[in-house]
């Protein structure tokens, strides 16, 4: 099923970042502030209700968190989150009631089955593999009745919702840190080896997925 590994950043990437999401989350434009209130509004319902532990994995600066939880029934006994790059772990950890570590993806520095619930929302598009990812999401969800909440952009729809707005358009719309593009079919077929329920809900131009029933053969 795979070995824990890390994967880190892919060539070229910057490593400081601290300011993408302030940036995304702050937009004026009408549009995108509606897609991500009815994307985020998808999350939360997916979500539901949890009192255990809540852990991100990929945080970011930890702005996507605070709108998921908000109004979402979570009162959770801890919120943790880890985040690969130092300077947006730096901004998170200034949330209050977060806990922030420094970590990969592909080697999460946390026990097995450790949290009730686990968020891993827009990172696969980000990684040179995911494989290492999507076991270590399953091998720190609780058996005993967790659930991890995945998120991706939908493609090709996200690209051409770039393209409409003029963003990246010399790339086709595509972010420039976006290495894999993920339809329903893909994403289930990421998640599937590592969890025996998975659902996958569309909230345009993005993907939803609940995974239930981590597998254990590690």
């Amino acid at each position: 099923m795979g070995s824990r590994r890390p994967i880190g950043l892919a060539p070229g990437v910057p490593r400081d970042a601290a300011g993408q999401d302030a940036a995304k989350y702050g937009s004026t434009n009408p549009v995108v502030r509606r897609l991500l209130d009815r994307w985020t509004g998808r999350l939360r319902t997916v979500i539901g209700p949890v009192t255990g532990t809540v852990l991100d994995i990929g945080v970011g600066e930890g702005l996507c968190l605070a709108r998921v939880l908000a109004g979402a029934g979570v009162t959770p006994a801890r919120i943790a989150g880890v985040e690969y790059r130092f300077d947006k772990a730096r901004v998170a950890a200034a949330l209050r009631g977060v806990d922030v570590t420094v970590g990969d993806a592909g080697m999460v520095p946390f026990p097995d089955g450790v949290a009730e619930l686990v968020l891993c929302v827009e990172v696969l598009e980000h990684l040179p593999t995911i494989e290492p990812a999507v076991a270590e999401l399953a091998r720190v969800t609780s058996p005993a009745g967790g659930r991890c909440v995945v998120s991706v952009p939908w493609e090709p729809w996200f690209r051409l919702g770039n393209l409409g707005r003029g963003k990246n358009v010399r790339r086709g719309g595509n972010d420039p840190e976006h290495l894999r593009w993920f339809t329903s079919p893909r994403l289930r077929a990421a998640l599937e080896p590592h969890f025996h329920h998975v659902q996958v809900v569309p909230a345009f131009p993005w993907l939803v997925a609940e995974a239930r029933g981590p597998r254990r053969a590690y």
